[in-house]
């Protein structure tokens, strides 16, 4: 039988589960008040009566995720190692990350314990795939990193400012579909985090199908891992593209839902000798819609055993240039975290082989 978990239940969810255990309805109203502000403890809640704790203690999972270890970087990014509180499981493991910015937060949360992807520029892609993650383990992490923040007397004004949730770190978010559509809901609920769909940003190596259901069902911000635009290449760099190629990709993002003024962001790892060359670049001024999309090129993070070198810098910033004077909106990616292997592609979890 499945537990029902604290974390992903909606406050119409919880009243009848009171009911179902013989509670009053009103004591969901402030259970879900101590979760959204990231308090997953029982314990801490302070106005619930020890005979309630007792009870929901038996029916409920109250923590789906354990904090196993915190990493701070010199520029402020915090990486995060939990543990998934699963029975009758061995334990997996996955890495979410905090960037903290003046006036706003952002979270960048996984989606899956490894990935099913084997993207070669990546490290998460060398770690093995351990399976997908529900929506509780995925809103989870951002109830956290706010709770973390609360117990830190230098951040806790930061508590109220995580204000952006990127799916961004270990998986494929589309390839866990269902899950991941559920805890976007939860993000966008009123009576949750309340965020706006403008805050909320998922990536994926490029599912068409699923790209077009998000679109759909959750139209949030789009980034599309793209490193290349020349088939044969993007073939080797992002192997999805065997099966969902740049043209049916070119279709799907088409016709993709955009707020006003919003754009899809087309992400672009610079690979030295490999996807900087000036065919490469002609290539990718072809594909861009310049109205729809903008490029972010990110530097290369290395990694132990990888057999790819990062572009120079001044590769990186001409190509940069040359997009933009083709009337493409253009930014290099700031690296954030790198010196804790937090950045963008180095997520891999050491508890696993």
């Amino acid at each position: 039988m499945n537990i029902p978990s604290l974390a992903s239940l909606s406050l119409a969810e919880l009243q009848n589960l009171m009911q179902t255990w013989g509670l009053p309805a009103f004591r969901a109203k402030q259970l879900l008040d101590w979760r959204n502000k990231g308090i997953l403890d029982l314990g801490a809640m302070k106005n619930i009566p020890n005979q309630v704790k007792a009870t929901l203690e038996e029916h409920i999972q109250t923590q789906p995720l354990k904090l196993v270890s915190r990493q701070k970087s010199t520029d402020g990014t915090r990486k995060y190692l939990f543990a998934l509180q699963r029975e009758n499981q061995s334990l997996k493991h996955i890495e979410s990350v905090l960037i903290p910015d003046e006036n706003r937060g952002t979270v960048c949360i996984s989606s899956q314990a490894g990935c099913v992807l084997d993207c070669p520029f990546c490290h998460t892609g060398t770690q093995k795939f351990e399976g997908n993650l529900t929506a509780a383990e995925i809103i989870a992490q951002v109830l956290a990193v706010k709770a973390d923040l609360l117990d830190d007397p230098m951040m806790d004004e930061l508590h109220n400012q995580v204000s952006h949730i990127v799916y961004m770190g270990m998986g494929e978010p589309l390839a866990n579909e269902v899950e991941v559509f559920k805890s976007l809901d939860l993000l966008m609920d009123e009576a949750y985090l309340n965020l706006s769909r403008r805050r909320i940003t998922v990536s994926t190596s490029g599912l068409v199908p699923q790209i077009e259901r998000l679109g759909l069902d959750s139209p949030v911000n789009l980034a599309i891992s793209l490193h290349s635009a020349i088939n044969e290449q993007r073939n080797v760099l992002v192997p999805i593209n065997q099966k969902h190629d740049l043209t049916s990709l070119r279709k799907c993002l088409n016709t993709y839902p955009l707020a006003k003024s919003r754009h899809i962001t087309l992400e672009y790892v610079m690979l030295k000798g490999v996807n900087d060359t000036e065919e490469s670049l002609q290539t990718l001024i072809k594909f861009v819609n310049p109205e729809r999309e903008r490029v972010n090129l990110i530097r290369f993070n290395t990694y132990p055993g990888s057999e790819f070198q990062g572009s120079a810098t001044n590769v990186t910033d001409e190509f940069a240039k040359s997009l933009i004077s083709k009337g493409i909106r253009a930014t290099v990616r700031r690296s954030r975290g790198d010196d804790i292997m937090a950045a963008c592609g180095q997520l891999k979890t050491a508890k696993t082989g």
